[in-house]
């Protein structure tokens, strides 16, 4: 029986029986794998913490005839500070979300295993404007998974220097007002949102805490970002639905 050591972090988790777990782990060697994690919910269990979700571990797995099981797991970061504020846990439990849907079992992708991690510490810092950071996310991992905008040239007629108007969903980018003019629908978008657009791709995650965004930027953002998300993916994610009604229920208490 071969032993696989790899880093991972758990997106979800399903109880099974009395007292195991069958845990999605977003590795770094395997991509994305189930394992199931004997014993993992009872009180003493080595396995307890290591098998949260958001947590990120080494674990040392072996292969069965169709699921990993977990021999032993190391705590790297377990991410709890998470659980202490509502709107971080959302914004998580989302990222969660969009990388399952994003992934396909087995497949490697060093790349989002990276953003994942980097994005999670990002969580902690106060400087960030989290709305931004995972409107940030929403487009790197987009763009890494094989879904990236068009932002620099007409996605119509190719042309680099005429004015953008919309953004197309169908179109997958940016139109420029002639060709908006000539019937092609979509979501308007400002220069300077798409500045802001064009800053978060090009740019390492971290340099987003120097980004300032107007608030009427942000609402275009996240419309663009959710309807692009959806349209691509055909997938609603529940953390979102919870998110605007946690927003909407705090805006009446206002």
């Amino acid at each position: 029986m071969a032993l696989i050591k790899v880093q991972g972090i758990v997106l979800k988790q399903i109880n099974i029986g009395e007292s195991d777990k069958i845990i999605t782990i977003f590795t770094d060697k395997l991509g994305k794998i189930q394992a199931v994690a004997h014993g993992s919910r009872k009180t003493k269990s080595k396995l307890m913490s290591s098998t949260q979700t958001f947590s990120y571990c080494e674990y040392v797995l072996y292969k069965g005839r169709s699921l990993y099981t977990i021999s032993q797991a190391e705590i790297k970061e377990s991410f709890q500070f998470i659980l202490d504020d509502l709107y971080t846990l959302t914004y998580c439990s989302y990222i969660t979300e969009l990388v399952d849907a994003l992934t396909q079992d087995n497949e490697i992708n060093i790349e989002l295993f990276l953003l994942i991690l980097k994005t999670f510490y990002l969580m902690t810092d106060e400087a960030i404007d989290k709305e931004i950071l995972l409107r940030t996310f929403e487009l790197k991992s987009m763009s890494i998974s094989g879904y990236m905008p068009n932002v620099s040239t007409c996605s119509i007629c190719r042309a680099k220097d005429r004015k953008i108007a919309i953004f197309s969903i169908e179109n997958g980018g940016v139109i420029c007002e002639e060709c908006a003019r000539n019937g092609n629908h979509g979501i308007s978008i400002s220069p300077s949102t798409l500045s802001v657009i064009r800053f978060m791709l090009k740019t390492n995650i971290e340099r987003i805490k120097t980004l300032k965004v107007s608030d009427s930027a942000k609402d275009e953002l996240k419309v663009i970002m959710k309807n692009y998300i959806k349209y691509y993916l055909e997938k609603d994610f529940k953390s979102l639905e919870f998110l605007d009604d946690l927003r909407q229920t705090e805006n009446k208490g206002k």
